[in-house]
């Protein structure tokens, strides 16, 4: 009797939903159709991405809303690459954009300037700015690690408790609603300046039913789904 491969979701990668993941690591992000690795391309190829996360949603794979909450891109942005893929195809997402120059956007004197921006503490969505360079350019160079922004973020670098979450988001809510403390980069998202803003995954303590995630591995191997 041929066995059935469970849809169970690789150790370390991001659930997109119950069947499919992806690992994201500096080198590669790998997607996974159950346990089996199905795609990977660099995490700084836009094109890759929005190719192949279009593919998932056009062959049923993934829902829109899948991709949006995974990777923190924009509704716009998701349904754009998908009516490109169905009206134009997969060559699409690969040609070269007309009057498109070769020459780098980031010469090292730009490079230089960039860097200077960031170690006196401004954020990357006014450099950008005021470098002239789109946001999701810069972004880019963050990234693949041409540019490095400053440390200065102690909520991202400290374990955070279900009362500290608490407060963070009572205190975000006057602004813009409750776990919406990325303010900036969520207001270019929302005026179309930007993809949407980054998926900051943190340390945390007193996460509910957090016990039963890190039990599932174990009760998976004792047979959980057999029946």
């Amino acid at each position: 009797m041929q066995q059935l491969i469970l849809p169970t979701i690789p150790i370390g990668a991001t659930e997109i939903n119950g069947l499919t993941s992806v690992w994201r690591d500096e080198l590669r992000w790998t997607y996974f159709l159950g346990c089996l690795a199905i795609f990977s391309h660099p995490p700084d190829d836009l094109q890759q991405f929005r190719f192949f996360t279009s593919h998932l949603i056009n062959s049923g794979r993934c829902r829109q809303i899948d991709i949006m909450n995974t990777f923190g891109v924009s509704k716009s942005s998701v349904a754009r690459s998908l009516k490109k893929l169905r009206e134009e195809g997969a060559p699409a997402f690969f040609k070269q954009r007309a009057g498109h120059r070769n020459g780098k956007i980031f010469s090292p004197e730009v490079l230089e300037k960039a860097q200077q921006f960031l170690n006196q503490g401004w954020h990357r969505c006014e450099v950008a700015k005021e470098l002239g360079i789109k946001s999701d350019t810069f972004r880019k160079a963050i990234y693949d690690g041409r540019l490095h922004e400053m440390e200065d973020k102690p909520v991202s670098q400290t374990i955070t408790t279900k009362s500290t979450r608490d407060k963070i988001d009572a205190d975000a809510a006057e602004n813009m609603g409750t776990g919406c403390v990325n303010t900036v980069e969520r207001s270019l998202a929302a005026f179309g300046m930007s993809d949407g803003a980054l998926v900051d995954f943190l340390p945390s303590a007193d996460v509910p039913m957090g016990g039963v995630l890190c039990a599932l591995p174990a009760l998976l191997l004792n047979g959980l789904l057999d029946r």
